[in-house]
């Protein structure tokens, strides 16, 4: 009798191993035709229209190729040092900020904007031969217009950064962000912008240490404890002040502030793009 003998088993057995291979051919054809499938789609997407799109967004790159700077190849941190920092002149207080620096030895940054009076080109010209430091502040300093896009800072970049070279011969290097380098206004495009910034060879300073005077209700007495208190027992300080025409309580507590530090033990010195910077950290 067949069914049931040795000979119905084995072919049994051989049936079930036909049909197992037949089986694995059939999900190996399968896949290789899903995986075709899935080829020809992709095919369809073409991926070289998305790194087309990728390179169109960054067009940017290729903005006003003369403005560019060189990264120092290190930075370097000296112990000790205060670095006073002048946001937003020239102004009418710049001449008498100058005096002050003059008369006390003292070299500063200035990060300026786009004034071009004649009397204001003058001023950049004394910052330069003075032998302090000038950086970029943007020309506008119109939160709303530079953070609207990298290709608005770029813009309003390049203006300010073509003024101060056809003014003074220098090709600023070092530049500060108005409002930081992270503040409401650009907070969605800070992350590009400093990179693009920074490919492009600029180093940018935030700050540690404030004098406090960026409000209308500082006092010559706030501007100093401000400054004196800010700065601490930190190693090193870039101190945040500023200039223009309301700031008089700031160049009437300048004379303090740097004696005052003096007798702690600093020594002050401008900012150069080899400085190792002080930059805010992003918190969520």
């Amino acid at each position: 009798m067949y069914f049931g003998s040795v000979r119905f088993f084995k072919h049994l057995i051989l049936a079930t191993v036909l049909l197992i291979i037949a089986g694995l051919i059939s999900a190996i054809v399968w896949a290789l035709l899903l995986n075709e499938d899935l080829r020809s789609q992709i095919a369809l997407l073409k991926p070289i229209d998305v790194i087309t799109k990728q390179s169109e967004s960054l067009n940017y790159q290729t903005l006003y190729p003369e403005m560019l700077a060189t990264l120092p190849d290190e930075y370097s941190e000296d112990p000790n040092t205060i670095y006073l920092t002048f946001d937003d002149g020239p102004s009418a207080r710049t001449a008498e900020i100058l005096d002050i620096l003059k008369e006390k030895n003292v070299k500063a940054t200035f990060f300026v904007t786009g004034k071009t009076s004649e009397a204001d080109k003058a001023i950049l010209k004394r910052i330069v031969a003075e032998g302090h430091a000038i950086g970029i502040h943007t020309y506008s300093h119109k939160y709303n217009k530079i953070y609207a896009s990298v290709e608005t800072y770029l813009e309003d970049f390049n203006r300010i950064y073509t003024l101060i070279y056809e003014t003074t011969g220098v090709k600023a290097d070092i530049g500060r962000y108005p409002g930081g380098s992270i503040n409401q206004f650009n907070s969605l495009i800070y992350t590009e912008i400093s990179c693009e910034m920074i490919r492009r060879g600029f180093t940018y300073y935030d700050w540690n240490a404030s004098a406090g005077d960026a409000t209308g209700n500082a006092s010559k007495n706030t501007v100093l404890s401000n400054s004196i208190n800010s700065v601490g027992a930190k190693n090193r300080a870039i101190l945040l002040m500023h200039d223009s025409l309301n700031k008089a309580p700031t160049v009437a507590a300048l004379p303090e502030v740097i004696d005052s530090l003096i007798a702690k033990g600093y020594a002050f010195d401008k900012l150069t793009n080899k400085i190792r910077p002080i930059n805010f950290d992003y918190k969520e």
